[in-house]
């Protein structure tokens, strides 16, 4: 398959929008009214499908929505039910003027992609809800007297509301630090990222946010035979979400994640067409084909190879490219994601999987906190030390290096920083202050170290959710970070995750039949981040300008200084510096999008 020419696509639409008055004051309303009906002479495929003096929602004609019977609770998206009611039982039972109850009911009911959204038709007051995986992008903009709450920041809507959100240059020198942070902290003033199980109520001009789902909740252990359900639920959850959907392709690399994922689609009864997607950087280490054929001549489904070089990947494609809240952290190899849609439209699917969020819920690295949180539980035991040994021989590290970081008290992160002279008067006042702290990670300080890690990687996770040309139409799906399976496996000890010196381990067992012995005995992942250092020394004409004369140097964020010893051939060579590169390609490209 060819890596073909630039083709960008159309502008993201919202799916849904809410104008909401923040107090019921004359001129709240009066800019409520007048925001609607612009927006709705801005989008034409949106209709009211709930309305108050206060608020309004509008929500596109396709997109799946329930109402409850008191006309005062919305369900809008994609939602599966999970216990003995009906989907549409459970909407049934809402009430608009508790909407913490609904937000509970449904975070235990029901799992999938989907916002909630409350009107109190006795006080006028609103609230909405955001589903627990973010698979559902939902954001809140501030404007004056009125608030938008809605799932993209569309040009339509910036238009009806007559301008643009101003950048906040400090987050900006915050997310170049801790970029992985991009999802859930926005960049752009006026604008809160919703936080995934998380609840707004908009009240006397102000909006509450109350936690309703939090991943902490769901580390007590499980029995073991519980864990031994896993694959059951995951093939339940894969099941639903090919509900509808007869073609499908995976993005199929050939790791342990994506193979379960094609083990799961080829077994499930609706027996869909699959079409599998494996893209070969031209790396050492980048070449997984092997693997990925295991998987493919194992389900009999057809396996597209494409080879990609370090000419083909333009992160400037990203310039013409419609801004998005989130800058392209995932997404940033626009080829990748090119790649992938186009596959998709070619072959007809109408779903495209793929296997990330693995290595948070099966939990990837090999690391003392493992063992830290088996001494937590259980004491100092044979098994202990053969847990310690089993993580010194998969990092190649003394046996005593691990038992100390086990046994001492604190758990040590790895975490990114930033050299000061890379920074200009902003990046440096920033760098020196505190990181971003995620609700979810608060919420975690007195689990053990191993789980503090997992859901920190849950929180990473929230990347994966951003607009990219795959997830146009709502057609990506990553179907291991569905509810359900996150909850369970957020239950499973992290001792049990990995058992012995075979990353992710538990998992390698438990869907073992799913996957070929070439996939299961596999030990490590491909490498890629070599090639990314190349696509960057290939672009260097056009990346060094963009970077050392950019929009993150004049506002102060960045100064030249050791960035122009960083940005040569000889550094590359030498220097896997692509994540920070990277981070600062991503937010110059994101900043003069929105500028």
């Amino acid at each position: 398959m060819s890596a073909g020419t630039l083709s960008l696509p159309a502008s993201e639409q919202a799916s849904f929008c809410a104008i909401v008055a923040m107090n019921a004051g004359c001129q709240a309303l009066e800019e409520k009214r007048a925001a609607t009906l612009r927006l709705q002479g801005k989008c034409a495929d949106m209709r009211p499908v709930m309305h108050s003096p206060q608020a309004t929602l509008l929500a596109e004609k396709a997109l799946p929505l329930l109402i409850s019977p008191d006309q005062g609770v919305a369900l809008l998206g994609e939602a599966f039910p999970r216990k003995h009611k009906t989907l549409e039982e459970t909407v049934q039972s809402l009430e608009g003027d508790r909407p913490k109850a609904a937000a509970v009911t449904v975070s235990e009911s029901l799992w999938g992609r989907y916002t909630l959204f409350c009107i109190d038709r006795h006080s006028g007051g609103c609230a909405w809800y955001r589903e627990p995986s973010g698979g559902q992008r939902l954001y809140t903009w501030r404007v004056g007297a009125i608030s938008i709450v809605t799932d993209c920041l569309s040009s339509e809507i910036i238009a009806a509301i007559g301008r643009r959100p101003s950048i906040n240059w400090e987050r900006v020198a915050q997310l170049i630090r801790q970029t992985e942070m991009s999802a859930s902290f926005c960049a752009l003033n006026e604008i809160e990222i919703v936080q995934p199980g998380m609840l707004g109520t908009c009240s006397d001009s102000r909006i509450a946010s109350t936690t309703i789902w939090s991943p902490e909740r769901f580390c007590a252990a499980s029995r073991i035979e519980e864990a031994e359900q896993l694959p059951k639920l995951a093939a339940e959850c894969v099941s639903r979400w090919l509900d509808g959907h007869s073609r499908v392709t995976i993005e199929l690399s050939g790791g342990l994640d994506s193979s379960i994922v094609a083990g799961l689609l080829a077994n499930d009864p609706k027996s869909p067409f699959i079409q599998g997607l494996t893209i070969i950087p031209e790396s050492p280490g980048g070449d997984e084909r092997a693997y990925a054929r295991s998987v493919a001549r194992k389900w009999n489904f057809g396996l597209v190879e494409t080879r990609v070089t370090p000419e083909q990947l333009n992160y400037l494609e990203l310039l013409a490219a419609t801004p998005t809240v989130e800058p392209a952290v995932y997404g940033l190899d626009v080829l990748a994601d090119r790649l992938s849609s186009d596959l998709a439209d070619t072959f007809g699917a109408t779903r495209i999987f793929s296997g990330q969020g693995g290595d948070a819920i099966f939990f990837q690295p090999q690391v003392a906190a493992i063992a830290a949180d088996y001494f937590q539980s259980e004491g100092l035991t044979q098994r202990f030390f053969r847990i310690a040994s089993s993580i010194a021989l998969a990092t190649n590290t003394s046996l005593w290096t691990v038992l100390r970081s086990a046994l001492s008290s604190a758990a040590s992160f790895e975490q990114r920083e930033i050299p000061a002279a890379i920074g200009g008067p902003i990046g440096r006042h920033v760098w020196d202050g505190e990181r971003l702290l995620h609700p979810w990670n608060a919420e975690s300080q007195h689990l053990p170290a191993g789980k503090r890690l997992q859901i920190a990687m849950l929180t990473h996770c929230q990347l994966f959710h951003r607009a990219t040309r795959t997830a146009a139409n709502r057609r990506l799906v990553h179907p291991l970070l569905s509810q359900p399976i996150v909850e369970a496996c957020l239950g499973i000890p992290t001792w049990e995750l990995v058992p012995d010196r075979r990353e992710r381990g538990l998992a390698r067992d438990l869907f073992g039949k799913l996957l070929p012995q070439q996939v299961r005995a596999r030990r490590g992942k491909g490498e890629a981040s070599g090639f990314y250092n190349r696509v960057i020394n290939a672009h260097l004409p056009e990346l060094r300008p963009l970077l050392m004369d950019g929009a993150l140097a004049s506002a102060g964020v960045i100064a030249p200084g050791l960035l122009d010893s960083w940005l040569t051939t000889e550094h590359l060579l030498w220097k896997d510096d692509h994540p920070t590169i990277g981070a600062l390609i991503s937010l110059e490209l994101w900043a003069r999008q929105w500028m």
